[in-house]
């Protein structure tokens, strides 16, 4: 609990491993904090990152899929989601989309509700929560409250909420409070100590008074106050460690020679070295900051030197069995503190290091078991279901999660609409040489317009998801070559639904009667649309910013018409390669070649500017002729070969830079 800045969010993202620290080592269950362990860790954030156009069910019902583990059956998966929908009073607006800033949507306590339903799918062993109950209402809050709380209870799991200002039923729901002002600790201990502890500095709490406010009032409005808790804390801290360090060495003869012993070991090295030391990010103060994680064992374990490991874990071992045979009433608590690593000489740095607390009313073995046995498998590293399971619940999600963006009312009536004007403007035009440029007119205009229609398409979609994707891999939800080759798939139908649409309105409008030719000509419409939306996903995927992204994209684009020579035949001979990296320049071809070899002839003008219809006696160009005066040399093998390579280079591309550059930050 703190003020706003007081490093609340800092502190649970070092926790969580998404954040890097400045200094010091985060131990989990004996074990630095890798990837194995963030997996298992629940981090509901301070934001609700989902997609907007999916209802709250869907968002549930597709985080289940991709999380539970395959072996639970599909009814089962569903029975859970319903029953946490339930129990977070979330029955009521399940059909409802998140909705975003322009469609209203759930609102934020709903978001927020759902967020946690999220995480508690998968049963973590460790659940952060960033203020989970900022913009709920009273009774909103203590809900929520009520479930985490018996969630920790009933499933004997470890709960770390930040708070920054709660009411007096919900502060005295916590069991311990860590007091945090301007990144320094002000309190870390029982909640029910806090009276005690303020009276000891002066302060007496109000009867009648929500703690939780004055504690806050004082800490922030009374700066000598703020520094005799910093101070207090400061010597509990000290006084912490030699209580820890008689209770250690009046334990028994045999822990106490043992301990002696590692300390011996410990002093022929340096403090760098320390085998059972653990570290956190130094305080501003000189003081380290007290942070709270938990452990199936009780004993955070610093491993950088594995010569004193097999003594470390016998002297670890038998202090606990001997704790367990002293205190048979009692159960080893599951908190473990981080703490600094300036170390003491004697006993009293081994009391930092193997420090344990009891809880009569808290017993986590039975989870800490549990959790230990689900790590210790083989294969920790796995996704949670198969790669093809991925891909399909992934293929599925984005369909229906880009449909009502792809094909929403504006895009229909924007394609029926060029469509129309498109079929009116070159309606059963002439055959003949005078309107061949008109004819080459509609070719042009049809590529150029769905080349930038799906390129812009992706730029607009693909930076939307990019928070999305990068919260689901950063809890090892899926793979990334599952989720890309799903956005590719999944989406395929929506991008060539509106291609079709178009061609099949404005073509035949234009004389076409050939089936064969209009089958054709939508394969390389849609092969060109497909194209440039791989080129889209590369630049969203690289840019950060959507102006940045719009603006390469234009000079792109842009570029390569002006180079290509189909507005200006002024070319610089040193720039007319530049045609050559040009889809359009490929695309374009191809509909020429279609167009003139397989559709009616185009017949001779009167007079002609082709040199065959002046020398000759035949009364229809030939096809070549006509792509000669194009610059139009390529077969059409060929440059459906080179839009193959491109699609293959971009959609690579794109996944090299999520994979390497734009991959989560831990």
């Amino acid at each position: 609990m703190g003020p706003s800045g007081s490093g609340k969010t800092t502190l649970l993202d070092c926790l969580s491993g998404q954040r890097r620290t400045d200094g010091g080592s985060i131990y989990l269950n004996r074990e630095p904090l890798s990837k194995k362990w963030r997996r298992k860790i629940c981090y509901v954030l301070q934001e609700e990152i989902f997609f907007s156009g999916l209802t709250l069910r869907e968002t549930v019902m597709y985080t289940a899929l991709l999380r539970l583990p395959e072996k639970i059956p599909r009814e089962e998966k569903m029975k859970l989601v319903d029953c946490l929908l339930e129990t977070l009073e979330l029955n009521f607006c399940q059909q409802t989309k998140f909705g975003d800033y322009l469609n209203r949507g759930l609102s934020g306590g709903e978001k927020k509700r759902a967020n946690i339903a999220c995480e508690l799918l998968t049963n973590p062993c460790l659940m952060l929560l960033d203020e989970p109950t900022s913009g709920l209402d009273s009774h909103s809050a203590i809900s929520l409250m009520k479930v985490l709380k018996r969630y920790a209870m009933q499933e004997q799991k470890t709960v770390v909420i930040t708070v920054h200002q709660p009411s007096s039923q919900m502060f005295h729901m916590f069991d311990k409070l860590l007091l945090l002002y301007n990144g320094r600790t002000a309190y870390f201990g029982e909640v029910n100590n806090i009276y005690r502890y303020f009276e000891d500095v002066g302060v007496a709490i109000k009867p009648h008074y929500n703690p939780a406010d004055f504690v806050l009032e004082q800490l922030k409005s009374y700066p000598d106050i703020r520094e005799k808790l910093f101070q207090a804390a400061k010597e509990s801290h000290c006084n912490f460690l030699n209580r820890n360090c008689i209770t250690l060495n009046t334990n028994n003869h045999h822990n106490q020679s043992q301990l002696h012993t590692l300390h011996d070991h410990q002093n022929n090295h340096h403090n760098n070295e320390n085998g059972l030391t653990v570290t956190a990010t130094n305080g501003t103060d000189g003081f380290s900051t007290t942070t709270i994680a938990t452990t199936a064992t009780g004993v955070l374990v610093n491993d950088k030197t594995h010569q004193h490991d097999a003594l470390i874990n016998d002297i670890i071992n038998n202090y606990y069995k001997d704790i367990h045979n002293n205190h048979n009433n009692h159960h080893i608590s599951h908190d473990a503190m981080l703490m600094m690593g300036d170390h003491h000489n004697s006993c009293e740095e081994a009391a930092q290091q193997l420090w344990c607390g009891t809880d009569s009313q808290s017993n986590f073995s039975s989870a800490s078991s549990d959790c230990q046995h689900y790590e210790d498998a083989d294969d920790w590293l796995d996704y949670p279901t198969r790669f093809h399971t991925q891909f399909r619940v992934l293929s599925s999600r984005n369909f229906k999660e880009a449909k009502p963006r792809m094909l929403s009312k504006l895009n229909w009536f924007q394609t029926v609409g060029l469509a129309l004007m498109a079929g009116a403007i070159w309606f059963q035009i002439p055959r003949t040489e005078e309107f061949l440029h008109d004819l080459q007119g509609w070719m042009f205009f049809s590529q150029t317009y769905w080349m930038l229609f799906a390129l812009f398409g992706a730029l607009n979609s693909f930076p939307s998801e990019r928070e999305v994707i990068s919260k689901e891999r950063r809890s090892g939800a899926y793979r990334l070559s599952a989720y890309y080759l799903a956005k590719m798939f999944g989406e395929l139908p929506l991008v060539v639904t509106l291609p079709t649409v178009y061609l099949m309105i404005s073509y035949p409008m234009l004389g076409c009667t050939s089936l064969k030719l209009f089958l054709l000509m939508l394969v390389f419409l849609l092969l060109n649309t497909i194209v440039a939306q791989s080129v889209g996903f590369f630049i969203g995927a690289c840019c950060m910013d959507m102006n940045v992204s719009i603006t390469l994209s234009a000079l792109y684009t842009l570029a390569t018409q002006l180079f290509g020579g189909y507005l200006s035949s002024r070319i610089p001979e040193g720039l007319s390669w530049i045609r050559y990296t040009s889809m359009i320049h490929y695309a374009y071809q191809n509909m020429q070649i279609l167009e003139f070899r397989e559709g009616p002839a185009i017949s001779c003008g009167n007079p002609s500017s082709y040199g065959i219809c002046k020398n000759n006696t035949i009364a229809f160009i030939p096809y070549e002729e006509i792509l000669k005066a194009q610059n139009s040399t390529s077969p059409l093998w060929l440059n459906t070969l080179i839009l193959m390579m491109f699609f293959l280079v971009f959609r690579g591309l794109g996944y090299a830079v999520l994979r390497y550059v734009r991959c989560p930050k831990t």
